[in-house]
């Protein structure tokens, strides 16, 4: 056979699966997928499905945009920022109650409630117990203790200075610009080896990140 297609000038080609049906069929062209016309035209239907699909996926994102408020936007950053305080904080115990098991958050010691301008600083934010967060309302008093214990005096009463900072008035445009930043920096210290960091380092990545964010200017 091989010998009478060399003859002929016909080139062979090799079994290959069809790219709809799966089953083998011997091509009669280098770049033919399909093993027949029905199958042609099913694969077609189905990669104009997928391109749609696509497209809706594209067009859902904008729209779920366009509806998003102020207050939402809000919590898209909150969540970068909670991803960055557990990532400098990692392997670290709660800061009020020391316990080094069970579920963690990223626990504020001026809560939202009481003072939205620092819900994004980082020096307002550590690792803390869900039950010490969440069942003690903060459980501020421990919260402090551990700020002395871990930190110092000193960065307690940087710490107690954060409510000098006047209210913020973020635009849209501002948190979608702090965000952006925001999962860069989670993205380089998940990336990163040394990844267990003593308590200078943690002071001094908060002060960092802090600025690149670019929401707070600098507290001594």
């Amino acid at each position: 056979m091989q010998k009478n297609l060399k003859a002929s000038g016909l080139k062979s080609f090799k079994a290959k699966k069809c790219k709809n049906c799966d089953e083998k069929f011997t091509p009669e062209r280098t770049l033919q997928q399909v093993c027949n016309f029905k199958c042609a035209r099913e694969l077609s239907m189905k990669k104009q499905a997928k391109e749609k699909s696509k497209l809706w996926k594209v067009e859902k994102k904008v729209m779920k945009e366009k509806l998003k408020t102020l207050s939402d936007w809000k919590k898209d950053l909150q969540k970068e920022i909670n991803t960055i305080v557990r990532l400098i904080d990692n392997g670290q115990p709660c800061i009020a109650t020391g316990a080094a098991t069970g579920k963690r958050n990223a626990g504020h010691y001026y809560s939202v409630g009481s003072n939205d301008t620092l819900r994004f600083n980082l020096h307002n934010i550590h690792i803390q117990s869900e039950a010490s967060n969440t069942y003690k309302s903060g459980d501020t008093i421990n919260y402090q203790n551990g700020l002395r214990l871990i930190y110092g005096n000193d960065y307690f009463r940087k710490v107690q200075r954060l409510q000098m900072i006047k209210p913020l008035k973020l635009t849209i445009p501002e948190i979608k610009e702090a965000i952006k930043t925001a999962k860069k920096i989670a993205k380089y210290l998940k990336l990163i080896e040394h990844n267990v960091y003593n308590p200078t380092e943690r002071m001094v990545l908060r002060e960092n990140y802090n600025r690149l964010i670019g929401i707070y200017k600098q507290i001594k």
